[in-house]
């Protein structure tokens, strides 16, 4: 017992981003439960798991961005309060739908209008 309680000790020093990736994962997957987002991915409602992203669907004026952080699990300690007290704000993304909604907000709505245009007459 004696020897569980230092090996629990040394990994806490030792590996401080171990104890932040369990604390924003247990939080992540406990804000993804919420009935908004309803453990699954908002485009493909892929069952939650790794990889999953809580998208900004709008920004307010001076909030951090995932670039001022060091970590993602930094990022993630400050961000998912946010989530939590705002889920409206958010969509809950899997890394596939998130990456494509990422590349999809770079086109002009008169482009993306077309791009969806020439998918819906695509067979």
């Amino acid at each position: 017992m004696q020897w569980l309680m230092l090996n629990i000790f040394w990994m806490q020093k030792a590996c401080p981003m171990s104890n932040k990736k369990d604390e924003s994962d247990k939080l992540k997957r406990k804000i993804a439960a919420k009935k908004q987002f309803d453990l699954k991915c908002k485009v493909c409602h892929k069952k939650f798991g790794k990889h999953f992203t809580f998208h900004h669907k709008r920004y307010i004026a001076g909030e951090k961005i995932y670039k001022d952080f060091k970590t993602t699990y930094d990022y993630n300690l400050y961000i998912l309060p946010i989530v939590d007290k705002d889920p409206n704000r958010f969509a809950l993304l899997c890394k596939a739908h998130h990456t494509l909604v990422e590349k999809l907000k770079r086109f002009k709505l008169d482009k993306l209008e077309r791009l969806f245009q020439v998918v819906k007459e695509s067979k």
